[in-house]
């Protein structure tokens, strides 16, 4: 089924669209928003949510949790947001019985933590509920997005005066990913900075503070790790089709090969299908696996094209609502999700955490090694920053026995870049992404490392045989690149180790020759 010869007619409320699903709190009322919901916290702070944006907040005995977004019990499956942050809340006399109170959970979500004088915020463990927030005393204390924060700040804030921020914001970082990395918590903004995964916003001093790891994780045996990994992952699945009509990209991929898995019993009520961009054709693993697999196990599956004319003025605003975005996504937001898709949520997954992404810390680790990794080799701010998070999470990763590169994927890779297209997704389409939970990402990281490689993962592959085995029929990930080709038969030569070492030296040399000569 193509959608590319469609011809539909939308209109663009200008109001609904722009700063959609996003949030503010505030010191201050601030009446340019009084189109937006309000909710006065504590008597002193303002909380200004988007229409768009669920809303749950419950109080007891002193302590109040508001939750922005939505949120999953995989057991109760019927369970509404109020409800679960009812449950939360009766386990949560103290910020840290809180925090361990909420792992079980999934979902895209912001909470606001209030106890007597205390007020944090957090989001989901992959931040795809972004925060970003000022570092210093401001009228606006955080908000969804950087530019947000600005309009509505009081002193104004300024573009940052850095001017190694203002060449990785004009020049380094759009060498790479699309121009929508960013790395290390500083923004392009004077005085405001993003609330990174694995940290919360204590408001009394404005300051990020580490909540995980903080403890070293329990071991756990490869068996029962896919036996609960695959309850949790059914029931998630589940509890989102009670409250939404779903709807599931699979490519050739290992994650929505097992969210596809996962979803076996409820597979009459998703929408599944692939967004075919220009770079996507035929022969391409995304297209040919995910169109074998579905003729095989005889369930609809949809090939969306994705051009077409694109409202000017939608653009505009989809452009101003997240401040790293550009039109990469743009055409399968506006012409796939805006126009057909809009009252669904549409599921895709991140499970790379339980894969080892980058391999294992080497000798010598340091911040060029980490830029490297990110592909921001040539860029002495991304080198500045690497080494800044390494001093601050390696003694966490240490103590807590966590491979300190599956900590950069998660809190630089994925909470920088990965966190972009769920936020320009927000003019369009709620996401929902299964494996954004720290009980599932626990045991993941618990399991015998020789079981989570990333080629040939132990873990997935036991996921994907225990749920729908047939899926296993079909290859996961081939090599289509020449690059990819390249690196087979290197490894299959035995030498990929010795060449990757060689050009990683040479990379080393050639920056240190640039950018610190005497």
């Amino acid at each position: 089924m193509i959608f590319g010869s469609w011809e539909v007619m939308v209109r663009i409320d200008e109001q609904r669209l722009r700063h959609r699903r996003q949030f503010l709190l505030s010191r201050e009322i601030i009446p340019s928003l009084s189109h937006w919901n309000r909710r006065c916290l504590s008597n002193c702070y303002h909380l200004y949510s988007h229409p768009d944006l669920s809303v749950s907040y419950r109080e007891q005995d002193g302590v109040g949790i508001v939750l922005l977004g939505y949120i999953f019990d995989s057991i109760n499956y019927g369970k509404t947001d109020e409800e679960i942050v009812e449950d939360i809340l009766k386990r949560s006399r103290t910020f840290e019985s809180f925090l361990e109170a909420i792992k079980p959970y999934s979902g895209r979500y912001i909470f606001l933590y209030l106890i007597q004088e205390t007020f944090y915020v957090m989001h989901d463990p992959l931040g795809l509920r972004e925060i970003y927030y000022c570092t210093s005393m401001n009228r606006i204390i955080c908000g969804s997005q950087p530019n947000l924060i600005r309009q509505y700040s009081n002193p104004n804030i300024d573009v940052s005066q850095n001017h190694r921020i203002c060449r990785f914001f004009e020049y380094d970082r759009k060498k790479v990913r699309s121009g929508r990395f960013w790395i290390g918590d500083e923004t392009y903004f004077e005085g405001i900075k993003h609330l990174l995964p694995n940290h919360y916003l204590d408001v009394s001093d404005l300051k990020a503070k580490r909540y995980w790891p903080t403890k070293e994780l329990a071991t756990i045996d490869l068996h029962e790790a896919v036996e609960r990994s695959c309850a949790f992952l059914r029931g998630m699945l589940k509890a989102a089709s009670i409250r939404y009509e779903l709807m599931m990209a699979v490519t050739g991929g290992t994650d929505s090969r097992t969210l596809l898995a996962a979803s076996k019993e409820i597979k009459e009520k998703i929408y599944y299908f692939i967004n075919r961009h220009k770079n996507l054709n035929d022969k391409h693993p995304d297209i040919y696996i995910p169109t074998a697999i579905f003729n095989r196990i005889k369930v609809p599956f949809h090939l969306h094209s994705v051009e077409g004319e694109i409202d000017q003025g939608f653009r505009q605003i989809f452009l101003d609502n997240t401040f790293l975005s550009n039109d990469f996504n743009l055409p399968a937001i506006y012409n796939i999700y805006f126009k057909h898709h809009g009252n669904r949520l549409n599921i895709l997954g991140v499970g790379e955490i339980g894969r080892t992404f980058f391999g294992h810390e080497p000798k010598n680790l340091d911040g060029f090694y980490l830029a490297r990794l990110l592909k921001i080799k040539d860029s002495p701010y991304a080198v500045e920053q690497c080494q800044k998070w390494l001093e601050a999470a390696r003694p966490y990763a240490r103590k807590c026995k966590v491979n300190i590169l599956t900590l950069l994927l998660w809190e630089q890779l994925l909470g920088n870049w990965g966190v972009v297209g769920n936020s320009e997704s927000d003019i369009a389409i709620e996401e929902f992404d299964p494996f954004n939970s720290h009980y599932l990402y626990e045991m993941m990281l618990g399991v015998d490392l020789k079981y989570s490689k990333y080629g040939g993962n132990l873990i997935f592959q036991e996921i994907i045989k225990s749920l729908w085995p047939v899926l296993l029929e079909f290859p996961i990930n081939p090599p289509y690149e020449k690059t990819d080709k390249l690196k087979r038969v290197l490894e299959k030569l035995g030498v990929l180790s010795l060449v990757k070492s060689i050009i990683y030296k040479c990379d080393r040399l050639r920056f240190r020759l640039k950018y610190y000569q005497k």
